[in-house]
C-alpha cells in the first residue's frame, strides 16, 4: 500500500495519469476538484460551506479542503493517488495534522523543449475548441510561460518541504498519459519496498 501525490506544471494531463498509474498499482485516485464537487451537488456540509465561498467568489480556505479530503482519504483502505493537492507547505502540513502523509510525492517535469511543445499543443486545441481564440494565440502562448514561471515558484517550498524528508521524486512527465504512468509504477512499487 501506498499513498501517492503527483504534481506538475502545465502541458500534463495529471487525471489519466493517475488513472492508469492507480489502476496499475492498486490504489485509489482522490481529485480535489471531484471530492468538491460532489459534495456541492450532493449539498452535504462540506459542500454548502464551500459553496458559500465560492458563490461570495472566495477560495475555498485550505483547512475545509483538507478535511473534505481526509474523509475521502481515510476511506482508501489500499493506499490512494492524489493531484493538485497539496500545492502549498501550508496545505501539505494540514494533510500531515489530519494523519494523511503521502509515501512518496512525485513531480512530473518536462525539459524546455518538451515545455514549449506540450504548450504550443494546449494552445493549438483551444484554438480548435474555439476558432475565435486564433487572433490571440501569441497572448496565449505567453499566458502559459507566465503560468509555468507561476509554477516553478509556487512549487519550489513544497519540493523542499517533501526532500527533506525523502519523499520526493521528480520523473518525466512527456509523451502519452500511459507512457507516463508507465514511467512511474516502478518509482511506487520502489516506495513500498517491492520488487
Amino acid at each position: 500500500m501506498s499513498n501517492v501525490v503527483l504534481m506538475a506544471g502545465p502541458g500534463i494531463e495529471l487525471a489519466s495519469v493517475a488513472g492508469v498509474l492507480a489502476g496499475a498499482v492498486g490504489l485509489q485516485v482522490v481529485s480535489p476538484g471531484d471530492v468538491f464537487r460532489e459534495h456541492v451537488q450532493r449539498r452535504t456540509p462540506f459542500g454548502e460551506e464551500a459553496a458559500r465561498y465560492m458563490d461570495a467568489g472566495e477560495l475555498v480556505p485550505d483547512e475545509l479542503i483538507a478535511k473534505a479530503l481526509a474523509d475521502v482519504l481515510a476511506g482508501a483502505d489500499g493506499g490512494w493517488v492524489m493531484y493538485n493537492f497539496p500545492r502549498t507547505v501550508g496545505q501539505a502540513e494540514l494533510l500531515t495534522r489530519l494523519g494523511h502523509v503521502p509515501d512518496i510525492v512525485v513531480e512530473l517535469a518536462l525539459t524546455e523543449d518538451e515545455l514549449g511543445l506540450a504548450v504550443r499543443r494546449l494552445v493549438d486545441r483551444r484554438i480548435a475548441l474555439d476558432p475565435d481564440e486564433i487572433g490571440r494565440r501569441e497572448d496565449l502562448l505567453f499566458m502559459y510561460s507566465l503560468y509555468q514561471e507561476n509554477h516553478q515558484e509556487r512549487v519550489e517550498p513544497l519540493r523542499a518541504y517533501y526532500g527533506t524528508c525523502g519523499k520526493f521524486r521528480v520523473a518525466s512527465g512527456f509523451g502519452a498519459y500511459e507512457d507516463v504512468a508507465a514511467r512511474l509504477v516502478p518509482i511506487v512499487l520502489d516506495s513500498q519496498g517491492k520488487p
